[in-house]
């Protein structure tokens, strides 16, 4: 049951605000620990995939608890209690990024990612709470919007600042992207305070001490809802392919692909914000499209499209050098998969939240938390792997072909996706 109309919009949009400041601070203290480790920390050596492990590790971890806790009480508050200790978690961030410490580094990155772990189920859970099932698709291609606004801004602005500040700089002042995350909590914060309060769904379920909590019985469940939880695992897919190719762009940085000068991050951060302004227009266009195309056919078509984009960057360090259109070739490229990342993934969050019954949907995000990191530590162990053995190139066509091979596989559940019973 979602709130009256006028109400939940309003909660919505204070609810779009706190989740966009969030995710431009994730993305901008992520990147700047992924670019320090491609290179600047490790000469010749690429330690992203540690940095992309150790951050998802939480999901893993804590995502069962962390549903149940979103069933058990309000999850506007979890979001609030959650907003607070974000403020908190960027004050450490200051201190780490201006030593430079590798293992304070990854502490700091465990515990956001353990605070975004126990953020992620209320914050998609939630939204059915605040808005009626026709108002998913065009409020799910917002949050996608305005999220990956975030990501642009926040993965963007890592590289100048990293020039601009950083070890490189004539004077290491890297507390100043640390004390400009910690602004962005305060305000993001503030914004959750005027979400409506919402009630708890499953006020009287005991919540288990075991970390994983419900997530085997929730699967089990999953797996018995009509190709559920193959759409859990092609969701995951797919950021298991997203953190490949964000480490694969900070990869082709090297000599052979696109020869970025140590100094000169900000091209990379440049060619990030590209795939984010792809992922932005591309869920504009969802909900325009999600009007007159099966939801499914959607899907299908974006996900093609996103691994021949990836493809075509096999292009870079063979076909195009630096010097001679190689950075304009990735950017386009990368402009366009994140287009038709958009338009895979828009319908498929959006299913995830009217798909599952009434008291159960903070468990499935529970779930398709815990899922969707799994694939992204994966996608950090293969990368320690992949990255040197493969290369930047081949080693994220791989992980885009493992995505469409599961995808056409499992057209069956994918054909099967409603929203509000609409195909």
């Amino acid at each position: 049951m979602s709130l009256p109309a006028a109400q939940g919009e309003r909660s919505f949009r204070a609810f779009v605000g706190a989740q966009f400041l969030g995710a431009f601070n994730d993305n901008l203290f992520k990147q700047l620990i992924a670019l320090l480790a491609a290179a600047t920390l490790f000469p010749g050596q690429d330690k992203q995939g540690i940095a992309f492990a150790v951050f998802a590790l939480p999901f893993v971890l804590f995502s069962g608890m962390a549903g149940d806790l979103s069933e058990r009480y309000s999850k506007r508050s979890i979001i609030w209690r959650m907003k607070v200790a974000e403020i908190f978690i960027m004050l450490a961030a200051i201190w780490a990024l201006q030593t430079a410490n590798w293992y304070f580094l990854l502490a700091t990155l465990f515990v956001m990612g353990a605070q975004s772990a126990f953020f992620g189920p209320s914050k998609y859970g939630v939204m059915p709470e605040l808005l009626p099932p026709e108002r998913l698709i065009p409020a799910n291609s917002t949050v996608a919007m305005t999220t990956f606004l975030a990501a642009l801004f926040g993965g963007a602005l890592a590289g100048p600042l990293l020039d601009w500040f950083g070890p490189g700089a004539q004077v290491s002042r890297m507390w100043l992207p640390g004390l400009f995350c910690v602004v962005f909590a305060i305000v993001g914060t503030a914004f959750a305070r005027f979400i409506a309060p919402v009630p708890a769904t499953r006020p009287d379920l005991v919540v288990s001490m075991n970390p994983f909590g419900s997530l085997p019985s929730t699967i089990r469940r999953l797996r018995s809802e009509k190709g559920l939880f193959r759409i859990v695992v092609l969701y995951s897919l797919f950021w298991f392919d997203s953190a490949v190719i964000n480490q694969a762009i900070n990869g082709m940085g090297r000599p052979g692909y696109l020869d970025v000068p140590i100094d000169q991050k900000k091209e990379l951060s440049f060619l990030l914000a590209l795939i984010s302004v792809g992922i932005i227009i591309g869920s504009f266009a969802a909900r325009f499209l999600a009007r007159r195309l099966p939801l499914s056919r959607l899907v299908l078509a974006g996900g093609t499209v996103m691994v021949a984009m990836q493809a075509l960057l096999l292009c870079v360090g063979t076909v195009f050098h630096r010097g001679d259109g190689a950075h304009a070739f990735a950017g386009a490229v990368l402009l366009v998969t994140g287009i038709a990342g958009a338009l895979f993934v828009v319908p498929l969050q959006s299913y995830l939240q009217d798909g599952p019954p009434p008291g159960m949907r903070g468990q499935t995000f529970a779930v398709n938390n815990f899922m969707n990191f799994l694939f992204m530590f994966l996608g950090g162990v293969y990368w320690i792997v992949a990255g040197d053995l493969l290369g930047p190139t081949v080693g994220q066509i791989v992980s885009g072909a493992l995505m469409l091979i599961y995808l056409w596989s499992n057209r069956s559940a994918v054909e099967g996706i409603r929203i509000g019973g609409r195909a």
